[in-house]
């Protein structure tokens, strides 16, 4: 019995000794940290600190820099190689789901691809009238909802370029600025409602996916006929529409702040 209690005593030990690993990893992801500033934040002994930096080092988690204890080449190296491996679809699709049986719309997310904008994946919504593209279609990156919203980080100048580049040359200054001015609308509300040039109809509200680093990695949106998405409720579709934006961004590493 006696010999049960103690190795459940150090099964606690152990796991407490691993949580306070992770929050100085936590700690040390801000930028290089001195082993007593993170004694001081943390809670814990200038003793035990030591310990766990020199065995977290001794692994390659932590690097010694001239400011203190930084991310380690393992840590970096499990970083690219995490990033390499995520594939967004995957991510993407419960979340998908979810907000196609909230809105009753089909659902897309897509990425760039240069100066286009390819849908990946579709979630068909229960509308009678339903969006007629399919993953795999590609499209001028500057003319979708989706590849607006792959645009939202980008300076006006590109804004410019790529809207001249779909419109195959022929644009004037008055529809360039009127594109510009509308980019910038996007941008502040930090999604975009987009009607299609094509004649078709449909409108859609789309929303980027920022990365660990807090790029835009691919986007999500959804579609529908516009007497469907019509002016009266797209502020709360946007809201769910950012709000699964989130999760997904949530999800492939994004904390929140770039």
């Amino acid at each position: 019995m006696q010999d049960g209690e103690e190795k459940q005593e150090q099964g606690v030990k152990g796991t407490q000794t691993l949580m306070r690993a992770l929050d100085i990893m936590d700690e040390v992801i801000d930028g290089p940290i001195r082993a007593a500033d993170l004694a001081r934040k943390l809670g814990m002994s200038k003793t035990t600190a030591h310990r766990l930096v020199q065995a977290l080092k001794s692994r390659d988690y932590l690097a010694v820099t001239r400011n203190g204890f930084a991310l380690g080449p393992k840590l970096l190296q499990l970083g690219v190689l995490a990033t390499e491996q995520i594939d967004y679809v995957r991510v993407a699709r419960p979340f998908m789901e979810l907000l196609s049986e909230k809105t009753g719309f089909c659902v897309f997310v897509g990425k760039r691809e240069g100066d286009w904008s390819r849908h990946l994946d579709r979630v068909t919504g229960n509308q009678r009238l339903r969006v007629a593209t399919a993953p795999g279609d590609r499209r001028p990156v500057a003319e979708t909802g989706l590849g607006k919203a792959l645009l939202l980080d980008e300076d006006e100048a590109t804004w410019e370029r790529l809207y001249v580049e779909a419109k195959g040359g022929e644009a004037s200054r008055a529809q360039i600025d009127a594109y510009i001015a509308e980019m910038r609308i996007h941008k502040a509300r930090g999604e975009v409602l987009h009607d299609s040039e094509l004649g078709d109809g449909v409108r859609s509200i789309a929303v980027p996916v920022r990365d660990a680093k807090g790029q835009i990695c691919v986007a999500i949106s959804i579609a529908s006929a516009a007497h469907y998405l019509t002016d009266d409720v797209r502020p709360a579709l946007a809201e769910q529409v950012m709000k699964s934006a989130e999760q997904i961004s949530a999800a492939v590493g994004f904390s929140g702040q770039r």
